[in-house]
C-alpha cells in the first residue's frame, strides 16, 4: 500500500470511528508521517490534511494510556502543530487565529529552553513561560537575578511569529491592501464552526478521562 491509500483508508474512515493502535502507530512512524505529510505538500491537499490531523489528534486521546505520558505530549504538540500549518498553508487566516488561541487556551504541553532566553531581550516570551504553580506568564528578572538553568515554554511560543505574520496579512486584507488573493475554499472543506467544534469534542474526551484517572 502506497502513501496516497493509507491516506485514503484513513480518511475513509467515519469519523467517530477511533484508529486501532496498530494502525494509529504505524501512522505516526517516523516513516510513514514524513512520507504522509510530503505528500500532503505536494499536491497540495491541505484540507485532507486537516481532517488527518485531527482524527490522528482523537485517536492520541484514545490511545493516551498506550502512549505513556511522554508519548501521549509528543504527538499531541506535533498533530496540533501539524493542524495549525494545514490552515496556514490553505489561506485559511481566520481559521488558524481561532484555532490558535483555543489551543493555547486547552493546551500546558511546554518544551525545555535554557534560561537565559529570559534575559534575550524578546518581551513576548514571558507569557509563554510556566510558572511554579503551573499557570503561564513570568515577570521580568530583577536586576542582577540570574536566570534558570532551563524554563518550560509552551510549544505555542516558536509559532508566535508566524501568528503575528498571519494576524498582520488579515489586517491588509480587511484593509483592501493585500496584494496577492488567498487559495480558493474547497467544497467540502471543514467550516470555521465545525473546526472548532473537533477541538471541543478533543477536549471534552480529555477532560473525561482525566476524570477517569482521578477515580
Amino acid at each position: 500500500m502506497n502513501i496516497q491509500e493509507w491516506l485514503t483508508q484513513l480518511l475513509s474512515r467515519p469519523t467517530a470511528d477511533p484508529l486501532d493502535w496498530e494502525s494509529y502507530c504505524v501512522t505516526m512512524d517516523d516513516s510513514t508521517w514524513k512520507a504522509l505529510w510530503r505528500d500532503i505538500d505536494n499536491t497540495q491537499a491541505y484540507e485532507d490534511g486537516l481532517e488527518a490531523g485531527f482524527r490522528l489528534l482523537h485517536a492520541t486521546q484514545q490511545h493516551r494510556v498506550q502512549l505513556g505520558g511522554r508519548g501521549y505530549q509528543s504527538n499531541q504538540v506535533l498533530l496540533y502543530r501539524s493542524i495549525l500549518a494545514m490552515l496556514d498553508k490553505a489561506d485559511r487566516w481566520d481559521a488558524y487565529l481561532a484555532a490558535w488561541e483555543t489551543i493555547w487556551a486547552q493546551t500546558s504541553h511546554c518544551l525545555p529552553v535554557r534560561g537565559d532566553a529570559l534575559m534575550g531581550g524578546d518581551p513576548r516570551l514571558a507569557p509563554f513561560v510556566r510558572r511554579a504553580d503551573g499557570g503561564f506568564g513570568v515577570p521580568p528578572l530583577p536586576y542582577g537575578v540570574q536566570p534558570p538553568k532551563t524554563i518550560a515554554v509552551h510549544f505555542l511560543y516558536p509559532q508566535l511569529r508566524r501568528k503575528t505574520l498571519i494576524e498582520r496579512k488579515l489586517a491588509q486584507e480587511r484593509a483592501g491592501k493585500l496584494v496577492s488573493k488567498r487559495r480558493p475554499l474547497g467544497p467540502d472543506a471543514l467550516t470555521a464552526e465545525e473546526i472548532q467544534s473537533r477541538f471541543t469534542r478533543i477536549q471534552e474526551s480529555a477532560q473525561r478521562r482525566d476524570e477517569v484517572e482521578r477515580l
